[in-house]
């Protein structure tokens, strides 16, 4: 028989699990994106796909071109990764899903700025 700390335990690591799970799947499909960086603005399409806590996919810019979601990682609402590109520095960017919106923030080329996004209907 398990002992109750442990029977809690078992229980709230499923719970948790389950957690992450359903915010990872919120955070997979396509979105319009908007960075702001010293008074500058970039309109973005961010495609998020999400496979146990790894985060990857693609990004594309007017200003940066396609570019791949590298070395990223999801836990629980929020998550990081890289933006890299052929013909553009990276852009190392953290953010977090509520409501079904995103925000966060990035840095690239010494400077740091804000990004925000809604799903694509």
């Amino acid at each position: 028989m398990l002992k109750p700390t442990l029977g809690v335990a078992i229980v709230l690591f499923a719970l948790s699990a389950t957690a992450l799970s359903f915010f990872s799947d919120d955070l997979k499909g396509e979105w319009n994106g908007l960075f702001l960086i010293a008074g500058h603005n970039a309109e973005a399409t961010i495609k998020f796909d999400v496979k146990d806590d790894k985060l990857t996919g693609t990004v594309y810019t007017e200003h940066t071109g396609l570019g791949t979601v590298t070395d990223g990682i999801v836990k629980g609402t929020k998550f990081k990764c890289t933006l890299k590109f052929e013909k553009h520095d990276e852009i190392m960017m953290t953010g977090e899903i509520i409501n079904d919106k995103l925000s966060g923030s990035f840095s690239t080329e010494g400077m740091s700025g804000t990004w925000t996004a809604t799903r694509k209907k």
